[in-house]
């Protein structure tokens, strides 16, 4: 099928401008790119006057659940959710059941995403077998497939000879350790920010520097391997300190942010209780600025959403006990535009750069993450004229915990095109 998408504001990376340009997509490629591309030439017509046209967006970070917590989300329907908030592409982290940790595991995963995926899944396999820490999985096996890297997802892998490993394994393979930093001496149990916060609940609270002080572990094996190291979901602004120190001594360090750690505090418990748990937590507001800062001065180098679906009995519980986080994917890049954009900390290009272009280099995505002749058909439509209230309840995700229930965000994906074929369509 022939599309023609006409008049909108295309984002063009090279340039760092939007220019209103026509694409021409055929066969799930961009063919051509002009200016008054006549509408014979296409099947179907879409006119994005208004609308600014941005590569499909790629997240590093989502729990799609399925094998063994379908009863949260499936493949299916959270890479509906995803294609909902513009993504085209997604890594799916390895807590799920069982985990991708050998070749057979991971080719029954390939076979449920082909069944069932909306758009492209990329599984990341566990560093240990089972996420249980103590068995390291067969590297070398592992790596010949198609995974986005190593991640011991939700935990940290605290045996530091595992750590060194990935990480030599990472040079040839390219095939990154992907953290969940997280020094585990640091605290107990663990539900929710170190302070006035945790002694209100009456929880035990997990400090910046249980994130913190196993990054720079990290970092430092690092240093003796030269490979590379992925920090998920950064949340200490002692920890954005480390990582753009790392990166000044050349060392290969890339790491992300979540939607919720650039725009809420702390205090959004408070108002939203177990809803705003999340692992790591909500933090002070020094922190979300610290992170923006990250943003601004290129020390942090995607937007991930870690989006993670619960059931409602998961979260309606006491604090201690309820699940961590958040269904993310689909506000995503609406609380980007929203607080980031909006409020004047980056342009529109670099949001779109955070949440395309550079997840596509970091992780090798040849033909992904710009807007070019011959790349992918893989395109969201952005309308930014117009706010929204959020709607937990009309969410795709089998998920509805969200804190961002009732806010009112700006900038809404349109439409989402996947190597051709819309995947999403705004009713």
């Amino acid at each position: 099928m022939r599309i023609l998408i006409k008049g909108g504001s295309v984002a063009d990376f090279k340039t760092n401008r939007f220019l209103k340009r026509d694409l021409l997509i055929q066969e799930g490629v961009i063919r051509k790119i002009g200016q008054n591309l006549l509408p014979e030439a296409a099947d179907q017509v879409v006119e994005a006057e208004g609308l600014y046209v941005s590569p499909g967006f790629i997240d590093a970070h989502v729990h799609l659940r399925e094998p063994g917590g379908e009863h949260k989300e499936t493949i299916e329907t959270g890479t509906r959710a995803c294609a909902a908030g513009g993504f085209t592409h997604v890594f799916a982290m390895p807590n799920t059941s069982p985990s991708p940790d050998s070749v057979g595991h991971l080719k029954d995963l390939y076979r449920r995403i082909e069944k069932s995926a909306l758009i492209k899944v990329t599984p990341i396999a566990s560093v240990t077998r089972g996420i249980a820490g103590e068995e390291l999985v067969d590297l070398e096996a592992l790596s010949r497939e198609d995974i986005g890297g190593f991640s011991d997802d939700g935990h940290p892998v605290t045996k530091v000879d595992y750590v060194y490993q990935v990480l030599l394994n990472s040079v040839k393979t390219h095939k990154p350790l992907i953290t969940h930093s997280e020094d585990l001496s640091t605290f107990e149990v663990g539900a929710v920010n170190r302070g006035p916060l945790s002694e209100f609940f009456g929880v035990d609270g997990i400090p910046n520097e249980a994130e913190t002080n196993m990054v720079a572990r990290d970092v430092a094996i690092l240093e003796e391997t030269s490979g590379h190291l992925h920090i998920c979901h950064v949340s200490a602004k002692e920890t954005v300190e480390v990582i753009r120190e790392a990166k000044l001594r050349g060392l290969k360090v890339t790491c992300e942010v979540t939607p919720h750690h650039f725009s809420l505090t702390e205090e959004m418990l408070y108002h939203k209780g177990t809803q705003a748990k999340v692992n790591p937590p909500l933090r002070k507001k020094e922190d979300v600025q610290r992170i923006i800062a990250g943003i601004q001065e290129g020390t942090v180098d995607i937007i991930a959403t870690d989006h993670a679906p619960h059931d409602r009995a998961s979260k309606e519980t006491d604090m201690e006990r309820a699940s961590y986080g958040f269904t993310g994917a689909e506000l995503a890049f609406s609380i980007g535009y929203t607080y980031l954009v909006r409020q004047r900390h980056i342009d529109l290009m670099t949001l779109l750069r955070l949440m395309s272009y550079n997840p596509a280099k970091i992780f090798g995505l040849e033909q992904e993450g710009e807007i070019i002749e011959g790349g992918l058909g893989n395109l969201v439509l952005l309308d930014l004229t117009t706010g929204f209230r959020v709607e937990a309840s009309k969410l795709l995700s089998k998920g509805k915990n969200t804190p961002f229930d009732g806010s009112l965000l700006y900038g809404r994906v349109k439409k989402t095109l996947y190597q051709g074929r819309w995947v999403y369509e705004e009713e």
